[in-house]
């Protein structure tokens, strides 16, 4: 038993080191790999766009905006494709920094979740991502929460070693007030 799992063991660090060490696949513009193909062309890649869609959710969730303003390029765009007042956009991280920063006052609460995330990464430099968010938020001047849920449509690119955002696009699919709890 204990040799047949050192033999799977051995095994599967032989295939994860064959992963991170080979050389990256370039493909041509445009070009798609089906299936798990892309996944397998560019492991870290994916791990990488991957946990920083999480780390964006989590900086959102803990009002952390320094950290996710960094997530975004300096001529990034960022939007919600709503009708007002839901709606709107923010070209550059500085206008982004301050969207941010102005919503503080509005939001008392703001818990939500992200998946799944399919990516397509296009190169060693650039990649996209589409995930399902799912948001709980709570308004100061009402009191109200309302629960969103919607797709993100990402488009990535690799700058200084590190991923980052270069557009975010939200499309609300399903909004809903939460009923209001009351105490018993």
């Amino acid at each position: 038993m204990l040799r047949h799992t050192l033999a799977s063991a051995s095994a599967l660090l032989l295939s994860l080191a064959g992963c991170a060490g080979s050389p990256h696949k370039t493909l041509p513009a445009g070009a798609h790999l089906p299936g798990t193909a892309n996944i397998e062309a560019y492991p870290i890649e994916h791990l990488a766009v991957r946990s920083l869609i999480e780390r964006f959710s989590d900086a959102a969730n803990h009002a952390d905006w320094k950290a996710t303003e960094e997530m975004f390029t300096e001529d990034a765009v960022w939007e919600v494709q709503a009708p007002p007042p839901m709606g709107w956009t923010f070209e550059g991280r500085e206008a982004i920094r301050q969207g941010m920063t102005g919503n503080v006052g509005r939001v008392e609460l703001r818990v939500q979740t992200v998946s799944p995330t399919v990516i397509h990464v296009q190169g060693p430099n650039r990649a996209t991502a589409r995930s399902t968010l799912d948001e709980v938020l709570r308004f100061k001047d009402t009191g109200k929460d309302v629960r969103i849920v919607g797709t993100y449509a990402d488009q990535l690119v690799k700058q200084g070693g590190q991923w980052k955002f270069a557009r975010r696009t939200f499309i609300p699919r399903y909004d809903e007030p939460l009923p209001t709890v009351t105490g018993t």
